[in-house]
């Protein structure tokens, strides 16, 4: 506990009444010194009688990159507080405000980078009603969020279905072309006779898998795990888009092979916290990505393909549309 300056300047006031009215002799002046003194002795006790202030924060909700999140502080408590909390890099806003406590503090947060963030702690700095005295509090109230990588558009369905899907190998002979269903993979499509209906019509084969998997293996240099997170997440929602089971190995971590919006989370979220390094699954990659100081490249069967050809746009993530 310390004064303000305010307090600083009342002091030295008081003090400076004490030496002139003791040299003096002027009593008049230590009138003007004593409530100075007792005023400051008032506000030390105010303080400290305060103690120090609870705080409870809201839960920050997982996001993408450039998308804001509200977050919300209930600080209880007495006296006038300087509230500001604790934004890690790659998290933006302003977090500081003064209150009378008890008292609310919202604030909006601005996601910036990929990965798991820390919030806190709060430091709370409170004063007495004619800001004399201060003592400052550092509440070691944090939350974790978590950040996924950003998720752009492929160059529409086909390019989906002529980078990203391979051939299979176990197929039988074909035998006719039906109507589209919701779940079909586009690999299926019959392009040309679709054209002519103007509708979309797929390939049936007599013997047509059932379980229409695709193993996506992600690897990077050091510095590269944004980028390599970036086209994974990019290329793994666009699988689940369009009804293929997506199974997913990182460096530091994989997903089991699995569709719908738990496995779409699930696979966000290994994302977040993925890291630079090489895997032992790429020689078994459907889809493997690479990101290096070259750039990003994604290979399918032994053809490889730079990430910034295969998207729409780079400019504009789809993060609103793939949920979380």
């Amino acid at each position: 506990m310390r004064p303000t300056r305010r307090g600083v300047a009342v002091i030295a006031v008081a003090v400076t009444a004490l030496l002139v009215s003791a040299r003096f002799g002027q009593p008049g002046l230590s009138a003007v010194a004593g409530p100075l003194l007792v005023g400051v002795l008032a506000a030390a006790v105010q303080v400290l009688w305060a103690g120090e202030p609870a705080v409870e924060r809201s839960r920050l909700r997982r996001g993408f990159p450039g998308e804001t999140k509200r977050v919300e502080l209930r600080v209880d408590g007495s006296g006038i507080a300087a509230i500001s909390d604790t934004l890690p890099e790659g998290l933006d806003g302003e977090a500081s405000a003064t209150r009378s406590l008890p008292a609310t503090v919202r604030y909006d947060v601005t996601y910036g980078a990929r990965g798991e963030h820390r919030v806190g702690p709060v430091d709370v700095t409170v004063t007495d009603a004619l800001g004399l005295v201060r003592r400052e509090y550092t509440v070691e109230k944090t939350s974790e969020v978590l950040v996924y990588p950003p998720v752009y558009r492929l160059g529409g369905p086909e390019a989906f279905a002529r980078t990203f899907t391979p051939e299979s190998e176990d197929r039988q002979s074909f035998d006719r072309l039906r109507e589209y269903v919701h779940g079909d993979s586009l690999r299926d499509v019959h392009w040309k006779s679709s054209a002519k209906r103007e509708d979309l019509l797929v390939k049936e084969f007599t013997d047509t898998r059932s379980d229409r998997g695709l193993l996506v293996v992600a690897e990077a240099s050091e510095g590269r795990a944004d980028e390599m997170a970036a086209a994974a997440a990019t290329i793994t929602m666009a699988a689940l888009e369009h009804g293929l089971a997506v199974e997913l190995a990182v460096p530091n971590a994989a997903v089991s092979k699995g569709y719908g919006d738990t496995h779409r989370t699930r696979l966000l979220e290994t994302l977040a916290r993925a890291e630079a390094g090489r895997t032992d699954r790429a020689a078994d990659a459907d889809v493997a990505i690479r990101a290096d100081g070259d750039g990003v490249t994604v290979s399918v069967d032994g053809r490889q393909r730079s990430f910034a050809d295969v998207t729409a746009s780079r400019d504009n993530p789809i993060a609103s549309e793939v949920g979380g």
